[in-house]
């Protein structure tokens, strides 16, 4: 008697979103029991995960991973794995402070078409810089042979010290106030609606109109996670290449036997993934960084990381990228929530995504393959 493991031929309806609901409960109940374990009081630990969920922090979080998320997805699906979101993200920036800060400055003499402009130009501009980054890896891995993955990983670092160099050189502030960074960038250029709501002293309330407040301040935010997640929408369902991605990640033979070229494929496919990244980038540097600091990897916030976890836990479905870019943005802030109130610091973060990971994937793999006994 032996056992084998074969894949399941029609994996269960509704269980992608089941199985993301049953990793988040457990590795709160975990990280909670172990929290209790050392001294934390049970109901204040879930209390302050919990509450990490319906902050207006989460806004933020939630639709710059939304749109790194798609983005990740158009390479990801083609199993090309772009690790480099991390380091396209900082490249993006390097031509908008260019733009902005001295290529096209604002000043009180600047005509009024010039904001919108310049904007649009950062944004077009910024999705360039990311697919030719992306390009680069994916040149690498399809016509030399170089695993995309240590690639992506190292030009992050790439990424870093180019950026630091240009903090160091070029980009430095003249209005720094002796901080090695870049000047701030101008109010004009800025993507933010900004609005001031009194507290009524009613906490539910309160919470509700600062949870409206932040979707009034990220509105762009909101159109441009809805324009790229209609864009990558648009490139599976209506484009050959599309087509294209997700056949390579399925079935790369088919496409050879058809006479496709693989390797414009996995080319496209890391550039489209930049081009976006680089669009998100844009996005975050003129609605929230607004400058560079040095040395920049001390600052970053692991935004293209992250959002490798919410493309994995959306289980490559461009639906359930919104509510997988919720749950991260949540944990995250459920580990800041926890460090500020004394429970625990990194190590309960830490254990907190990994039980969720390790529940992931193990649930997983339980709805995609099954064990059988053969005699």
């Amino acid at each position: 008697m032996r056992f084998i493991v074969v894949r399941r031929t029609k994996p269960h309806q509704y269980i992608k979103p089941l199985i993301i609901v049953l990793s988040l409960l457990t590795g709160m109940i975990l990280v909670a029991i172990l929290l209790v374990l050392i001294g934390a009081h049970p109901v204040t630990t879930l209390v302050t995960i919990a509450y990490s969920f319906i902050t207006p922090q989460v806004v933020k979080d939630m639709l710059l991973l939304t749109m790194l998320g798609c983005a990740l997805l158009i390479s990801f699906k083609g199993a090309v794995w772009n690790v480099g979101a991390e380091g396209q993200l900082y490249v993006a920036i390097i031509p908008i402070v260019w733009i902005t800060l001295y290529a096209v400055p604002w000043s009180a003499s600047s005509p009024p078409h010039q904001q919108v402009l310049v904007i649009l130009a950062s944004i077009t501009v910024a999705a360039l810089f990311g697919a030719a980054w992306g390009a680069i890896a994916g040149a690498l891995r399809a016509y030399v042979g170089i695993d995309e993955v240590p690639v992506t990983l190292i030009m992050n670092y790439v990424a870093y010290y180019l950026v630091n160099l240009l903090i160091l050189g070029p980009f430095r502030g003249r209005y720094v106030y002796g901080y090695i960074r870049t000047d701030d960038l101008p109010d004009a250029y800025k993507l933010s609606i900004n609005i001031v709501m009194q507290r009524t002293g009613n906490a539910f309330l309160d919470g509700f109109l600062e949870f409206i407040r932040a979707i009034v301040y990220y509105a762009y935010w909101v159109l441009a996670a809805i324009l790229v997640a209609l864009l990558t929408w648009v490139v599976f369902n209506y484009t050959s290449i599309g087509l294209r991605i997700k056949i390579l990640g399925s079935n790369p033979e088919f496409l050879k036997a058809v006479g496709v070229d693989a390797r414009k494929t996995i080319l496209t496919a890391l550039a489209l993934s930049g081009s976006l990244v680089g669009i998100a980038s844009a996005i975050y540097y003129l609605g929230d960084l607004t400058r560079l600091t040095y040395p920049i990897q001390s600052q970053t916030a692991s935004y293209g990381y992250l959002a490798i976890l919410v493309a994995w836990l959306s289980m490559l479905e461009l639906p359930l990228i919104p509510l997988s870019a919720y749950v991260v943005s949540s944990l995250r802030n459920a580990g800041r929530n926890m460090q500020i109130f004394g429970l625990g610091g990194l190590e309960s973060t830490l254990i907190l995504l990994g039980s969720i990971l390790l529940t992931y994937s193990t649930l997983r793999f339980l709805t995609e393959y099954e064990v059988r006994v053969v005699k």
